[in-house]
């Protein structure tokens, strides 16, 4: 294998997880909730793993086209949590900013 062709090969597995690690762009957990208390939320994904997100007043809440408030997520709720990481320029420390969280269709009992 040519220098050059390695060197193609490594741009082009590089550049895409560079990117992926870039604090400011959306992120996306789909589970289920497990936990809200106050203006905090607890979602557990498929591999039962736990993400806890803090909603702020300007964090949007819908399900479908409705919006909803904060109080509306029940435990059980299907949802979609979109986050941004924001990193402080001054204390180079990384904080999540929650932007909207989706719940599935209300599920009938």
């Amino acid at each position: 294998m040519t220098r050059r062709t390695l060197l193609t090969i490594l741009a082009f597995v590089a550049v895409p997880a560079l990117s992926a690690a870039h604090p400011g762009h959306a992120h996306k957990v789909m589970g289920v909730v497990s936990m809200v208390h106050e203006n905090h939320l607890e979602v557990k994904d498929t591999k039962d793993k736990a993400s806890t997100f803090t909603l702020d007043d300007k964090t949007r809440v819908r399900r479908g086209k409705t919006i909803l408030k904060a109080a509306d997520i029940k435990v059980g709720d299907r949802v979609i949590v979109v986050y941004a990481e924001v990193k402080d320029d001054k204390t180079g420390k990384a904080s999540v900013t929650v932007t909207e969280v989706q719940l599935g269709a209300a599920t009938s009992k």
